[in-house]
């Protein structure tokens, strides 16, 4: 990944989840105001990859944005109040990246890095031109999250809105419409978060917001890993995650904030993917990621993509060390 040396806003940070060792599904969620570097009080950030994650959109979106982006029963409230976060959060965090103008009923929002400029009127829902579906579409495309709407109901909880061109072998067409427990299902260890979601996410969308991580070991930093290839992709080489065939392995972390909208009954899902070559890593930090790894269930180990990859993994992680331990 090639990094833009001209879009230097904040540092890139390093989260390495594992470091005590233990793999967990646990929801693990941390007030963000609780946050001791600034940095991660930040809902988007914006780093020297800029340009690297808007290009894997716009090549999301020039192979197909349906294929990319889904909506079921996305509320019109619940689309005002979203857009009109995003905006207001973007010239809160980033001042210098981005401007706003406003015309009577018409505003104009410039992106001082990409020089793009997205038009809308007072419904703040559409957009103008034909580049973007809608003014949410259209500012996915402005930051390196990927973004998700969950929406509650007095009975019931779906996904509303999937804006995920950085996917992690799963699918937006799979699980938008489908309520938290239906898709998490497939996750190993998430029994006991499943038996009472309804009520966590209750706690999302009253409070916050908050961060959570999650990760994973991949052998390329490519952002885009949807279970289907672009045409004309190889399907093996698409879907990766070999570790012990190839000597590169990087760990994948998922930054994950959950940003509650009471109004509207319903929170805001970002997700901002970082990669670590584990060269990178200290000796401690391999053995934990190793003992984090060793300490997968069966299921989750399939679910990673790691099945009978233990000794290879341990033989590239762990060179410098007593094999036998």
């Amino acid at each position: 990944m090639q990094a833009n040396r001209a879009c230097k806003s904040i540092i890139v940070m390093q989260y390495l989840p594992f470091l005590n060792g233990k793999y967990s599904t646990a929801p693990g969620l941390t007030a963000m105001d609780k946050a001791v570097h600034q940095e991660d009080k930040l809902i988007f950030q914006i780093d020297a990859y800029y340009q690297h994650y808007i290009h894997n959109k716009r090549a999301c979106r020039k192979e197909n944005i349906h294929k990319y982006y889904c909506e079921e029963e996305f509320l019109p409230e619940t689309i005002l109040n979203i857009n009109y976060f995003i905006v207001n959060r973007l010239l809160q965090e980033y001042p210098s990246v981005f401007s706003l103008q406003e015309d009577g009923h018409h505003y104009t929002l410039i992106n001082h890095h990409s020089n793009e400029q997205l038009c809308w009127n007072k419904d703040w829902v559409h957009v103008e031109g034909e580049n973007y579906i809608s003014l949410f579409d259209a500012l996915c495309c402005q930051v390196q999250e990927d973004l998700a709407v969950c929406q509650l109901s007095d009975d019931k909880d779906w996904m509303s809105a999937i804006h995920l061109c950085a996917p992690n072998h799963w699918s937006a067409a799979d699980k938008v419409g489908k309520s938290f427990d239906a898709v998490h299902a497939p996750v190993p260890g998430m029994e006991k978060t499943l038996d009472n979601y309804y009520r966590m996410l209750q706690a999302v969308v009253q409070k916050g917001p908050f961060t959570r991580f999650a990760w994973g070991i991949s052998t390329d930093d490519r952002l885009n890993h949807h279970p289907v290839p672009p045409p004309g992709a190889n399907a093996e080489e698409w879907y990766g995650r070999k570790p012990g065939d190839t000597e590169k392995i990087f760990i994948r972390t998922e930054r994950q904030n959950l940003i509650g909208f009471p109004d509207a009954n319903a929170f805001l899902f970002t997700i901002r993917t970082y990669f670590y070559d584990i060269s990178s890593l200290s000796y401690a930090d391999k053995n934990a990621l190793f003992d984090a790894v060793a300490g997968m269930s069966p299921a989750s180990l399939a679910y990673k993509g790691l099945t009978g990859r233990l000794g290879k993994l341990k033989k590239l992680l762990l060179t410098d060390m007593d094999m036998n331990r």
